[in-house]
């Protein structure tokens, strides 16, 4: 009967279970209804397809998905993460138009809004100067840009900075010989954990004025900042909040995040995705420590996140001061 039992839960398993049913019910699923855990850990166990068990997550590796890069530490740190961590955010939100337009009909209050090009991680490269990378850039049916921004450290959230990238993402799209008046409006929109300039809204807008009558310069430039500490009513804007600071999908209001955030941390393949974004974080710290301050400043910040190594060891491989990176907050 055992043997019996093993063969029939070897076929589910390899030729449907594996593919289609997702992690976190495997210890509670048996057509057999093993009484103790121990016999369906056997069973997975001899089917050779066991990874890693953790926190009652199961990876299972498969011949065409390599898992090399699926460690009990990185499915920990995939545990903390949230939305308010900008290279989580980056990931969630690529390519994925339904979020950004989620994102900024709240923000910018306009249900019309169409979102038609939403990527992440966007390089906007200066031989001459100073180049950035975008969180998030993503273009109407209008034409208008936005560049969304999270931080959950404060200082990179600067109005300088602000500044910076509402120029950077106009001079990156506007082709030579291109009339003034042609000039698209760009939005920047900074979503910060803490409320950092220090009003108590939950919403700053800042536009150019003319200072003498107050009246709006209207040169098409916006500069937003969003109160990550403004979550806790029952307002679109509040529920938002909420969900950039959830560390599981389940928790979530919006669909259109929560359905990208479950994939990342509940399916095979987004684990390993996230995964190997992991390592490439901690294997290219020592790079940055020939970048630019901004650039090691905020690989310490994701490390320190992460919780892979000591603040010692990360100074080390940035380049910073043990001081320096003791004072970055998460």
């Amino acid at each position: 009967m055992l043997a019996l039992t093993f063969i029939s839960w070897y076929n589910l398993f390899e030729n449907h279970i594996s593919r289609t049913v997702p992690y976190g019910i495997y210890l509670a699923v048996s057509p057999f209804c093993f009484a103790e855990r121990r016999y369906c850990f056997f069973v997975l166990l001899a089917c050779s397809r066991l990874c890693i068990f953790k926190s009652n997550i199961l990876i299972i590796g498969d011949e065409s998905m390599p898992n090399e890069f699926v460690k009990p530490e990185y499915l920990d740190a995939i545990a903390r993460l949230r939305l308010i961590d900008d290279f989580f955010m980056r990931k969630a939100f690529e390519n994925n138009i339904p979020a950004a337009e989620l994102l900024l009909r709240i923000i910018l209050q306009d249900d019309k809004i169409k979102v038609v090009k939403a990527l992440s991680q966007y390089v906007v490269s200066n031989l001459y100067g100073h180049s950035a990378q975008l969180d998030l850039l993503a273009q109407d049916a209008s034409g208008k840009y936005f560049n969304v921004e999270v931080q959950s450290a404060s200082e990179g959230a600067s109005p300088e900075r602000a500044r910076y990238y509402g120029g950077v993402v106009d001079t990156a799209h506007f082709p030579k010989g291109t009339d003034y008046h042609k000039l698209f409006e760009t939005y920047v929109i900074f979503i910060t954990q803490d409320d950092i300039l220090g009003e108590g809204r939950p919403i700053y807008h800042i536009e150019r004025k003319i200072e003498e009558s107050g009246a709006n310069f209207n040169d098409g430039s916006h500069i937003i900042y969003v109160n990550g500490n403004c979550r806790y009513d029952q307002t679109a804007l509040s529920r938002l909040m909420h969900d950039f600071f959830c560390t599981r999908s389940s928790d979530m209001h919006y669909k259109q995040l929560q359905e990208r955030v479950k994939y990342l941390k509940e399916t095979e393949e987004g684990v390993q995705t996230m995964c190997k974004i992991i390592n490439d974080l901690v294997e290219s710290g020592s790079a940055f420590a020939r970048g630019k301050s901004e650039g090691r400043n905020e690989i310490a910040q994701n490390l320190k996140k992460l919780g892979e190594m000591s603040d010692e060891a990360i100074a080390k491989a940035t380049n910073l001061t043990l001081e320096q990176v003791q004072a970055i907050r998460i």
